[in-house]
């Protein structure tokens, strides 16, 4: 009788742990996705003046890019920002938030002269949307999908490649 017992605990073990594997998993199939986050509106003024809502662009795909003038990785980042912004315009909005809290104004309109920027610069000239937003680290770039979620934070700077591969598929939706 001894050694059908040890074979049996085994067999009655495996058939436990293969069973609660099956419904661990089955359950995980009926956890809800994640949801994503809302986007605070906020509202700036431009580099021309006028003030630029974040609501206005509700039904675009956002870019969101936190910046500064004396940013070493913004500089190679802005050039990129531009080509995709050219390519795209039809299909998205760039919103360029300077963190003019941290900068000088004369020094944003030099940089965006330089790069010829042609989306619209926000300037946070209290830091408040920069600090609502994370943007700790800049650049920091916010993409929202048409609804006005945030669907990615990326920390750094981005080329038009890496824009294209997480753009496209918001553009397409």
């Amino acid at each position: 009788m001894k050694k059908w017992l040890i074979p049996l605990v085994l067999l009655a073990a495996i058939m436990y742990i293969m069973f609660d594997f099956v419904n661990t998993s089955q359950k995980a199939e009926t956890i809800e996705k994640v949801r994503t986050m809302q986007a605070t509106d906020f509202s700036l003024p431009t580099l021309t003046g006028e003030d630029r809502s974040l609501s206005l662009e509700k039904g675009k795909v956002v870019i969101i890019n936190f910046w500064a003038s004396w940013c070493n990785p913004c500089k190679l980042e802005a050039p990129h920002l531009q080509t995709f912004y050219e390519e795209h315009q039809e299909d998205l909005e760039i919103l360029g938030v300077n963190l003019t809290n941290k900068d000088h104004e004369a020094d944003v309109k030099t940089f965006v002269e330089k790069y010829d920027l042609t989306f619209p610069i926000l300037l946070d000239k209290s830091g408040e949307v920069s600090t609502m937003y994370g943007a700790f680290t800049i650049p920091t770039t916010i993409i929202l999908n048409r609804d006005g979620e945030i669907v990615q934070e990326i920390a750094g700077p981005l080329e038009e490649d890496y824009l294209e591969k997480l753009i496209k598929p918001l553009i397409e939706m």
